[in-house]
């Protein structure tokens, strides 16, 4: 990782407090205490342990709050487009092969539903805080507490990701919390060689690998093969390589990737939206590739990982019952941290590591089905860097002394606070309400045509006064920087683009503001969005039976 030119997004600073329920640690040996305590002080956690076995040094009179519920190590996600989860659910169409039928220029819809909106709210500067603020609460009211995907561009041509409550992998300024790559420059993927080179550079990368289910999409992944000599088993594959979504992989292309170290994120609810299917996960299991989940995105997936925990026990059932509740919690805390090289500070509770946990309303019955059991409704609290950032109002009343909570903001169960004051914050995000965010991308995406138009007719001067910070969208040339990078094929000595044709939301947004919809910004919770259960109930590619299932988990 490059030297750190910031301190750390999220400092080893907070108050002292402790915490006693249920407590799900996710070790190495996946202790759960019925009745335990974790106490925590400046970000980091003290001590985890029995209620009866007394607090550590420095926690004397540290008050010990009940939570009511089980504790577990915050979710981690591999895999997000999160600028895009303020879009509603896609009615998805017909069955696609591979990601290049589906997006892009090939699909006007793409353009006309995904990119062209995006655009318009990306590009406005009063707009794009409100996208940030937006998706990163929704990550968060989900249980999501490190996510992958909040990329900012400037007129000046520089980019940085956004330092949010949320944690992201991309950007941590932090030595312990070593930064993922989820973009890699072309020439370094011309060839394999080239991308082997890449790979040994030390970063972890995120790559969408072999995504679709036609032979094209293999194709991506035996791009890595760096011999044509069947006997010789060489590959551009390495403990770096993390591929997302592989569903075009064949039962024998899974021991080429766990044998050379690679890994792999899986989205089951997107896959299964677009394809019909999604990876061969029993392959994978017999193999021994590790896994992790990543929630996609809300245009094809789930609202966060509460949801596609569900989605995956769904799926694993659906292929004959290949992983248990615990291998599935271990797929959104223990492995991801693995997958990252973060293992020692996140992806478990015990003393010493980064004081990010979730709590879940019950402490009965088993640890790791009564999370996944659980409705958004019944996330009672959310901590990250040792802040609480969302939970009951009781809860955050007791954690977070003197604090500005937001409460009643439309989309969340009950009786819930967020707090989203943060010191190292974007003033720009750092200064805008949830409910403010919320109001102002309703009203834009209610009248896109109206947005675009007024964003044409702004004076040069206005447009131009900056810096103007704007997202960096998946699939828009201009920025340099592409959110969804793929290996090209290689065909008759020459190069094939691998992802879809440029020009989606550019085609929208040529044919005037008048050729955008009106849009519904997407919920931010499932319990309290009844449009996003009723569509789901209706998408065309979900097994008999799945959409009703997983409504029935979700509410």
């Amino acid at each position: 990782m490059s030297p750190s030119v910031e301190p750390p997004v999220d400092p080893l600073a907070g108050p002292r407090f402790a915490v006693r329920g249920r407590v799900v640690t996710m070790n190495g040996r996946h202790d759960v205490i019925d009745d335990g305590v974790v106490y925590i002080d400046q970000g980091v956690i003290d001590k985890v342990a029995p209620a009866g076995a007394g607090p550590p040094e420095g926690h004397e009179h540290t008050t010990v709050v009940p939570s009511g519920g089980s504790i577990y190590p915050g979710l981690i996600e591999l895999h997000n487009h999160l600028p895009y989860n303020v879009l509603p659910l896609w009615q998805v169409p017909e069955n696609y092969p591979n990601r290049t039928e589906w997006g892009g220029a090939r699909n006007p819809d793409y353009g006309r539903l995904v990119t062209g909106p995006m655009r318009v709210l990306g590009e406005d500067a009063a707009l794009m805080p409100a996208v940030v603020r937006y998706v990163e609460a929704k990550a968060l009211v989900n249980g999501t507490t490190t996510s992958q995907g909040i990329a900012l561009f400037s007129n000046a041509g520089a980019r940085r990701m956004y330092r949010g409550v949320v944690r992201n992998v991309e950007a941590t300024d932090d030595p312990a919390l070593p930064e993922a790559a989820t973009r890699i420059a072309d020439v370094e993927a011309a060839n394999a060689g080239k991308f082997l080179a890449r790979l040994n550079q030390g970063r972890r990368l995120l790559l969408h690998l072999a995504e679709g289910r036609d032979t094209d999409a293999r194709e991506h992944f035996l791009a890595l093969k760096l011999s044509d000599d069947d006997r010789e088993d060489q590959w551009a594959i390495t403990e770096n390589l993390i591929g997302i979504h592989c569903t075009g992989l064949l039962a024998e292309d899974f021991p080429v990737l766990a044998r050379h170290g690679g890994s792999m994120v899986w989205s089951p609810l997107s896959n299964l939206l677009l394809y019909g299917r999604t990876a061969e996960i029993a392959a994978a299991r017999r193999a021994g590739v590790r896994l992790a989940l990543g929630s996609d995105w809300t245009v094809s997936g789930s609202k966060g990982l509460l949801g596609e925990l569900k989605a995956a026990r769904l799926a694993s059932a659906a292929a004959g019952g290949v992983f248990t509740d615990r291998d599935l919690v271990d797929m959104a805390t223990r492995n991801p941290a693995v997958m990252l090289s973060w293992e020692a500070a996140l992806g478990s509770l015990r003393a010493g590591a980064r004081a990010d946990l979730i709590v879940v309303a019950g402490a009965g019955g088993d640890a790791y089905s009564t999370l996944i059991d659980a409705r958004d409704s019944d996330l009672s609290l959310v901590v990250i860097a040792g802040h609480a950032r969302y939970g009951t109002r009781a809860l955050m009343d007791d954690l977070t002394p003197g604090g500005q909570l937001e409460t009643g903001v439309r989309g969340l169960p009950a009786g819930r606070a967020v707090n989203l004051r943060q010191a190292s914050a974007d003033p720009v995000v750092g200064a805008l309400t949830l409910a403010e965010a919320a109001r102002l991308l309703t009203q834009a995406l209610a009248d896109l045509p109206g947005t675009a138009d007024r964003a044409r007719r702004a004076p040069p001067e206005a447009r131009e006064a900056g810096p103007r910070w704007r997202l960096a969208l998946d699939e828009i040339e201009p920025t340099g920087a592409e959110l969804r990078p793929r290996l090209p094929l290689l065909r008759a000595g020459r190069s094939v683009p691998s992802g879809p044709v440029i020009g989606g939301a550019d085609a929208a947004l040529a044919e005037g503001p008048a050729a955008l919809p009106s849009l519904r910004l997407d919920g931010l919770t499932a319990t309290k969005d009844a449009t996003y259960r009723r569509t789901l109930g209706g998408e065309m590619n979900l097994p008999p039976g799945f959409a009703a299932a997983l409504e029935e988990l979700l509410t």
